[in-house]
C-alpha cells in the first residue's frame, strides 16, 4: 500500500489531476490532503467534486482557507470577489460540497504520522492532537455550525494553555492546527509573519524548530507555509510549494519519500 501526501491545492484541479496521474495508484493506495482545498484558484467546487470522487481511499485535513470559505458560505456569492468560491456557493450541490468539506478533520494521525494544515503545538502529544481535532470536529458537524465559525477569527490567545475555556479554547485549537508558522522559545505565537525561515526573526523561529519537538518520534506532516516551501526531513514533511501563485503543487510519497511535483495548468 502507498500513501500519497499533496500539498495545498487551491482549487487548481487540473493541475491536482495531472498530479495525481504521474502516481498510478492502485486500489489499496490512499491519498491525503493537506488542507487549503479551496480558494484562489480557478474552482473550488470541481477540486471537491473530484476528490470525493475517487475510487480510492482520500483523506483531507482542513485548512485555514476552508475554514475560511465555511464561515462565508451563507453570504451571497454576488458579493465575494474569489470565483472559485463563487463556484460553490452558485453549485446546484452546494449543499452536498459544504457538508463535505466540514465533516474533514483538523488532524489525521496514521501509525507514526501526523498529518495537519499548519503544524502541532510543541507540547502537544499524539494522543492530544487527536482529542483537540476531535472536539473541533463535533462543533463543526453540530446544527450551531455556523456560529461555531463566527466566533474562531482572531490572533488571540497566542499561547496555548490547558485551562483555556469555550471560544478563546477551541480559538486556540484551531489557529494553531491551521495558521501557526513561527513560536517564541516560551510558547508564544506570531500568527502574521509569513517570512520564509531563511529571515532571522528575533524572539521567534519556525515551529517546527522548537526544543520541545527535537526528539518526537512521530513525522508531522503539513503545508500552509509556501515561502518555506518543500522541507524534507526524519519528522517533518512540508508540502506547499506555492501551486496557486504559478508555482508547483508537490506530493510525497511516505514509504520511500519520493516526491511528485507538477505544474500550475490554468
Amino acid at each position: 500500500m502507498g500513501v500519497y501526501v499533496i500539498g495545498d491545492v487551491h482549487g487548481c484541479v487540473k493541475t491536482l489531476a495531472a498530479l495525481i496521474d504521474q502516481f498510478e495508484v492502485g486500489s489499496n493506495d490512499e491519498i491525503w490532503f493537506c488542507g487549503d482545498l479551496v480558494n484562489r484558484g480557478p474552482s473550488s467546487a470541481n477540486c471537491i467534486r473530484f476528490i470525493s470522487s475517487l475510487k480510492i481511499k482520500t483523506v483531507s485535513v482542513l485548512g485555514n482557507h476552508d475554514l475560511y470559505f465555511l464561515n462565508i458560505c451563507k453570504d451571497n456569492p454576488k458579493s465575494i470577489a474569489d470565483k472559485g468560491l463563487c463556484s460553490i456557493l452558485e453549485a446546484s450541490d452546494k449543499l452536498d460540497l459544504i457538508d463535505w468539506l466540514r465533516n474533514r478533520p483538523m488532524a489525521h494521525v496514521e501509525k507514526n504520522n501526523i498529518l495537519v494544515h499548519a503544524g502541532i503545538y510543541p507540547s502537544w502529544d499524539t494522543k492530544k492532537v487527536t482529542l483537540l481535532s476531535e472536539e473541533v470536529c463535533k462543533e463543526l458537524k453540530s446544527h450551531n455550525w455556523q456560529t461555531f465559525l463566527s466566533n474562531m477569527w482572531g490572533n488571540y490567545p497566542n499561547k496555548w494553555n490547558d485551562n483555556l475555556e469555550n471560544f478563546d479554547r477551541k480559538r486556540a485549537i484551531v489557529n494553531i492546527f491551521t495558521r501557526m508558522r513561527y513560536i517564541s522559545r516560551d510558547g508564544y505565537l506570531d500568527f502574521l509573519l509569513k517570512k520564509a525561515p531563511s529571515k532571522k526573526i528575533d524572539g521567534f523561529s519556525p515551529w517546527f524548530n522548537h526544543e520541545s519537538l527535537k526528539t518526537r518520534k512521530e513525522r508531522i506532516i503539513f503545508g500552509h507555509w509556501s515561502s518555506l516551501g518543500l522541507l524534507i526531513r526524519k519528522n517533518i514533511i512540508s508540502l506547499d510549494t506555492g501551486c496557486v501563485w504559478g508555482g508547483l503543487l508537490t506530493a510525497v510519497r511516505l514509504g520511500d519519500c519520493k516526491i511528485y511535483s507538477q505544474k500550475l495548468i490554468d
